[in-house]
Parts: C-alpha cells; sequence; structure tokens
C-alpha cells in the first residue's frame, strides 16, 4: 500500500491499482483534487471522518464521483445527512466497531466523537479509520486507537487540542511509524516547533516520523508515493 496527501487533513492510499480517498476537504483546492485524481488509480471509495468543512465538501465529493461514479462513501450519520441534502446517494453510515471492505481496502472503524472545542460548540460524532490492518487515521479525535498502529495520522495542530495533548497521544498509542496531518492552521514556524516535540517523544518510544508526499512534490518535483506496506 502506498500514500501521498492532500492539504491539511486529507490523504490518498493507493492499493492493487484502486485508490481510497479520505478527508478531502476545504483546505485542499480544486486544481490540487484534479491533479491528486490523475495520479491516483481509480477510486475505490470515499471515508470522511466527521462533517466540518476542512475535512469535506460537496464540491470535492462530487468532482470525485464524476471520475469514479460507483464509488461508495462511509461516513457518520450526521455526515451522511449533510451529503444527501448536497444530493450525494451512496453513502454509507458507519461508526465504532464496524468494518467494510472496498475493492482491496479492508475497512475497520474506532474511535466515535470529535474531541472538544469548547462547552459551548456541540460535539459531533467522528470515526476513525484502520486500512489494511496497516494505515490507521483518526479524524479529530486523540482517543488512543484500540490496536497499535503501523503507521498512525497524528493531528498535529487545531483549535481543539495543544502540543502537550498531541505529544501524550503519540507516547501513549506508540505506533511504530507516524505522520503529521492537520497542519493548515500552523505557521511553518509552528509547524517546526510542534515537529521537533513530537520527535522528542518517538525517541523515548522508539517511533518513526515519515513524511507522505504532496501532491506537487509528486506532479512538480517527481516525488514517489510512501510505501506503507500491508
Amino acid at each position: 500500500m502506498h500514500a501521498f496527501r492532500l492539504a491539511h487533513a486529507g490523504v490518498v492510499l493507493t492499493e492493487t491499482d484502486h485508490a481510497l480517498v479520505i478527508d478531502p476537504g476545504s483546505f485542499t483546492t480544486a486544481e490540487e483534487l484534479d491533479a491528486a485524481m490523475r495520479i491516483a488509480p481509480p477510486v475505490a471509495g470515499i471515508v470522511i471522518t466527521h462533517e466540518h468543512a476542512d475535512h469535506w465538501t460537496p464540491e470535492h465529493v462530487t468532482a470525485i464521483r464524476g471520475v469514479a461514479p460507483q464509488c461508495p462513501i462511509m461516513t457518520t450519520a450526521a455526515t451522511a445527512s449533510a451529503l444527501n441534502a448536497a444530493g450525494v446517494t451512496d453513502v454509507r453510515i458507519v461508526a465504532e466497531g464496524d468494518a467494510i471492505d472496498v475493492g482491496p481496502f479492508a475497512l475497520e472503524f474506532y474511535g466515535g466523537r470529535h474531541e472538544v472545542l469548547h462547552s459551548s460548540i456541540p460535539v459531533v460524532d467522528n470515526v476513525g479509520v484502520h486500512v489494511n490492518g496497516t494505515f490507521a487515521y483518526g479524524g479529530d479525535s486523540l482517543v488512543r486507537p484500540p490496536f497499535r498502529a503501523d503507521v498512525l495520522g497524528v493531528p498535529i495542530g487545531s483549535p481543539w487540542s495543544n502540543i502537550a495533548q498531541v505529544m501524550d497521544f503519540v507516547l501513549n498509542a506508540r505506533a511504530a511509524r507516524i505522520y503529521l496531518t492537520h497542519a493548515g492552521m500552523l505557521s511553518s514556524a509552528g509547524l517546526q516547533l510542534f515537529t521537533a516535540r513530537v520527535r522528542e517523544c518517538l525517541t523515548q518510544n522508539g517511533g518513526e516520523l515519515i513524511e507522505l508526499p504532496t501532491v506537487s512534490a509528486i506532479t512538480e518535483a517527481g516525488a514517489s508515493l510512501s510505501e506503507l506496506g500491508r
């Protein structure tokens, strides 16, 4: 299995000539998504972890469906309602404990709630996904996965966490490899500082920080997709 990332929180996984798109959100431009669809093999499915716009937009879902009209979407009940209201069909509601096979991707869903933004803001449902027993991505949650992930997405910068919580997440999860996601809200200096703190945690637990290539790194610099194993 291989991977590359979209802006902020999005990621594309590829396996045996199929792709899985996770959280194609508003930080990704239409041009970037179009290029991603040219890089990726045919899309077998879309996973949306929760309803917030930085993790999906109707325009991006429609664009993906334009090149892969039969691909199902797996998401929470609230997000499914929003998709249906936007005219998007074939949406499958998933929750913690569910398992679905989509093309060559075996999906196991975990977690269940978004992290608290503020006491005045309702907490929404959120699902993490474990793909082919290798890759785990929790959306907007710092709940430790109920397994030790080989590759784990770590949300490095958000309005619902601080760096101490992120460090605890890395230490408790003890993933073999991590990549940083949800970085679109950080300055370059902030990302550099937070990354250094995460590296300190990895020194303690023996994990490795990997970098997933961006769309532009692939199209402009010839970068290869990251090898994740299976």
